[in-house]
């Protein structure tokens, strides 16, 4: 049997909602479906967006676990984006990928994400539209 083959995928985790934000905003400039990465991917996507956010400056274990399970014979490239108000989720999950030894691309995107008080109100309607520019900027590679 042939395996699926899938040109874009978006697996994000969200606690409070905003990474869901961004990923399904990616998502539909690339006409596919965001999905939280307690699903595992199935068949082969030619470019992964992988996205996340800090949580007391670490990556939450789901986003961890993802990665951890995460099979470099079903991905092409893995494209990281995220959110926080204090800290680079890219960052940390890239160094999880190479501790894999998986590499993900090196343009990342990135935007502040609401905490209590600090960067109140993102991601805004600024913040998804360059979301969705961004992933657009991979669908013409």
């Amino acid at each position: 049997m042939e395996e699926t083959k899938y040109k874009y995928g978006v697996r994000y985790f969200s606690r409070t909602g905003h990474t869901k934000q961004i990923a399904e905003a990616m998502a539909e400039e690339l006409g596919c479906e965001a999905v939280p990465t307690s699903e595992r991917i199935r068949g082969y996507t030619d470019t992964l967006f992988l996205g996340g956010a800090i949580y007391a400056n670490k990556l939450d274990p789901s986003i961890l676990g993802f990665i951890t399970r995460l099979d470099r014979r079903h991905v092409g490239k893995i494209i990281l984006f995220g959110d926080a108000a204090i800290g680079d989720p890219c960052k940390k999950m890239r160094k999880a990928l190479m501790d894999k030894d998986m590499l993900a691309e090196t343009e990342t995107f990135f935007c502040k994400g609401s905490f209590k008080f600090i960067a109140a109100g993102h991601p805004n309607a600024e913040d998804l539209e360059k979301a969705k520019a961004f992933a657009r900027k991979w669908m013409s590679e």
